[in-house]
């Protein structure tokens, strides 16, 4: 990473001290980032616990950071600073170390979450650390890319403040995906389509009243008028995955009071067959607004896949649902496999 100007009067041999500092992070961010949890099956692990550690530690880590902070502003502290650096490796260290006791049968995704706040985390003391450097401790473009929203500044307490609200077991954390990611953006997407076709028959009907209107009031819509019907039909497949959706949320996911190594991964591969029918929702949405003469035949494809998607996710939701809510799935299951003769799936 290139040099640059830093406007301090930090001494050359403290600008030597943060650089290692800074490259003391970097060692803890690469095993951070290789981490994939122990293969220990009866280690105790406690998510609650575990927060809770996490919370102290990072506190502690906060407080020497505000003092590392005010050190470092002019006139700078350089004995303060050279103090506090090791100060905050220590616990760095010990934040790494307590993330380096996640056994794999917590869970896929609370790991990857957990991963995700703790690597930010040393990311973002990096960065810090750099503005006080006249010679920067060099990220590499891996791990940048990981983060691609991260500035330079202002965000270290932000992810402290996300270390401690990390979510206490996997059912948490598929749970909070779950409903930002899958169920949040299909429920989205099917009120963004319900207000395009709105807006494309409005304007039908006004077409057919006032065929002479003025230029200046002509209106695009999303939904061509020839499209609409099939729009409709659409609509409604996109609100069962919604439906779909909020079911598994709330009846799966929430609901689930089971946490043996069966069920975390049954949870994991909830969302592992969410995010398609997510991603078919939206191809979707977009077949219908395609240009060309072939929309129809993307639009069915699109629907086909959907269908398939919403079939496959129903499917596993069956295997541990709680059997007060298994005749819902089971029925949705069947009109799915109706659904796909009508797209000409080929099971």
């Amino acid at each position: 990473m290139s040099s640059a100007v830093v406007a301090n009067d930090i001494a050359k041999e403290t600008q030597e001290y943060l650089h290692a500092a800074g490259l003391n992070v970097i060692v803890l961010l690469e095993h951070a980032r290789k981490f994939e949890g122990t293969d220990e099956k009866n280690s105790g692990f406690s998510g609650q616990n575990f927060s809770k550690v996490i919370h102290d530690i990072v506190t502690a880590v906060d407080q020497e950071v505000t003092r590392f902070i005010i050190a470092c502003k002019p006139p700078a502290l350089d004995a303060e600073i050279r103090a506090l650096c090791p100060k905050i490796n220590a616990g760095l260290f010990q934040l790494v170390q307590h993330f380096g006791r996640i056994p794999k049968i917590a869970g896929r995704t609370y790991l990857v979450e957990v991963r995700r706040a703790v690597c930010k985390t040393l990311v973002a003391m990096v960065l810090l650390i750099n503005t006080f450097l006249y010679v920067k401790v060099e990220l590499s473009s891996a791990i940048m890319a990981d983060m691609p929203y991260m500035s330079s500044t202002g965000v270290f307490w932000e992810h402290c403040k996300e270390l401690k609200q990390i979510p206490v077991d996997n059912r948490a954390a598929v749970l909070t995906i779950w409903q930002s990611v899958v169920s949040g953006l299909v429920k989205d997407a099917a009120e963004e389509l319900d207000e395009s076709l709105t807006e494309s028959e409005n304007q039908t009907t006004k077409d057919g009243d006032d065929e002479e209107s003025d230029s200046m009031d002509e209106f695009s819509p999303d939904i061509p008028k020839d499209r609409i019907e099939e729009a409709r039909t659409m609509y409604k497949l996109i609100l069962s995955a919604k439906q779909v959706c909020e079911k598994v949320g709330l009846r799966c996911i929430r609901d689930c009071e089971t946490f043996d190594e069966e069920h975390v991964v049954w949870l994991d591969r909830l969302l592992d067959l969410g995010r398609p029918v997510q991603d078919s929702v939206d191809e979707l949405v977009a077949a219908l607004s395609a240009d060309g003469d072939e929309w129809k035949q993307a639009v069915r494809l699109e629907a086909a896949k959907l269908t398939e998607a919403m079939s496959n996710l129903v499917t596993l939701a069956i295997t541990f649902v709680d059997d007060s809510h298994l005749s819902w799935f089971e029925q949705c299951r069947k009109r799915l496999d109706v659904s796909k003769h009508t797209y000409h799936v080929v099971r």
